[in-house]
């Protein structure tokens, strides 16, 4: 049994740093509208995400834009060195992200080969991971990014990019990622097992064989589909 993970919202919650800069910002936005201005953020994000991939923008000037846009859109005043602040805090608190014990647990003790394939430019996702301690489970040659690779999911040069690194076949491999676009119709195109870890409740679809909404879920899953494969059963087996 393999594993590839994705990083962010699936090792950890990528909307906690960005919640605790609210509340040090003191935006008004209400307790009921924080997931879709989160959701809003996010997208003008990834809107220009191809920009890092190719050196226009850099990534504090990516953060800076989508707290922006996210601001202007739902009609809150804030300024370009607000934004620019509330990048520096998000740096911050992205210094103190953690996995959950669960992450621990399982990585530690797993005897499945795991790795990581993440979107991101390469030392930014790389200091992540190692806040996150991910290199104490994982070996450095089973964590791709990319900006190391040159190409982002959903494409599956992507996850071919990384089956060939890895000398496997696809389908040995399970991807567990929480974006249905990105994560799980790029590894079904590719001709991986899919799980998605849909953390904020967003889009799903066809192309993910499991579907959990919590660590503790997955955790199970995972355990369960080790059982399954113990016992020859197919991995996407319901």
């Amino acid at each position: 049994m393999k594993f590839l993970f994705d990083c962010d919202d699936t090792l950890y919650d990528l909307s906690w740093p960005f919640k605790m800069c609210l509340k040090e910002f003191q935006l008004p936005v209400p307790q009921e509208q924080i997931d879709s201005f989160y959701a809003c953020y996010r997208a003008h994000g990834d809107a220009i995400f191809s920009k890092i991939q190719t050196n226009q923008i850099t990534v504090d000037q990516s953060g800076a834009y989508r707290i922006l846009k996210a601001c202007e859109e739902y009609g809150i005043p804030f300024s370009e060195m607000d934004a620019v602040l509330f990048q520096q805090c998000y740096k911050h608190y992205q210094q103190k992200i953690s996995m959950n014990p669960v992450f621990h647990a399982y990585f530690s003790s797993t005897e499945s080969e795991c790795g990581i394939l993440t979107n991101g430019e390469d030392m930014h996702q790389r200091n992540k991971l190692s806040t996150l301690q991910v290199f104490s489970y994982i070996p450095a040659n089973h964590i791709f990014t990319s900006g190391q690779i040159g190409v982002s999911k959903p494409d599956i040069r992507a996850f071919q990019y990384v089956m060939r690194a890895l000398d496997e076949k696809p389908s040995d491999w399970v991807y567990i990622g929480d974006n249905y676009i990105n994560d799980m119709e790029g590894a079904k195109k590719a001709g991986l097992h899919t799980i998605h870890f849909n953390r904020h409740h967003q889009k799903e679809g066809p192309c993910s064989d499991h579907v959990v909404y919590t660590e503790e879920e997955l955790i199970s899953l995972l355990r369960k589909l080790e059982g399954r494969e113990k016992n020859g059963q197919i991995l996407s087996e319901a």
